[in-house]
């Protein structure tokens, strides 16, 4: 599973497999960029998701902690856009590949929590968000 950012001035960013490494989303040199017009990824259900059109866009991973060395083990991904003081944001559990859409306030949006890594994408665009048929 691989995202993809879509920049306004139409540079494309596609991200390392976010099940086995750095997801890329602090570290890639896209990171610096700004004005990101979409995000997607395709899921392995033969769906798409989309965000597109958002003032800010966010990326995270949910993962537990195990006994032992280095057995963390990736839970959720997490994938968000911010729109007039409002997140949608969409989990997608790594295990189950249940996908859940949740609506928050800004600041609220992580089990009533802010999260950081916010990256700006467009002003005054239309934010629409949801899943798609892979054609």
């Amino acid at each position: 599973m691989k995202y993809t950012l879509l920049y306004n001035d139409g540079i494309v960013y596609e991200s390392p497999d976010i099940r086995s490494k750095d997801p890329g989303w602090a570290s890639e040199d896209g990171a610096k960029l700004v004005g990101i017009r979409q995000m997607s990824i395709k899921l392995p259900n033969d769906q798409i998701l989309i965000l597109k059109g958002f003032e800010k866009y966010n990326f995270f991973v949910e993962a537990s902690q195990g006994f032992g060395k280095n057995n963390a083990r990736i839970e959720s991904f997490f994938f968000c856009g911010a729109w007039q003081g409002h997140v949608v944001s969409w989990e997608i559990n790594y295990r189950t590949e249940q996908i859940l859409k949740r609506m928050a306030k800004e600041g609220h949006e992580y089990n009533g929590t802010a999260t950081r890594g916010w990256r700006m994408g467009l002003i005054g665009e239309k934010a629409e968000s949801g899943l798609c048929p892979l054609q």
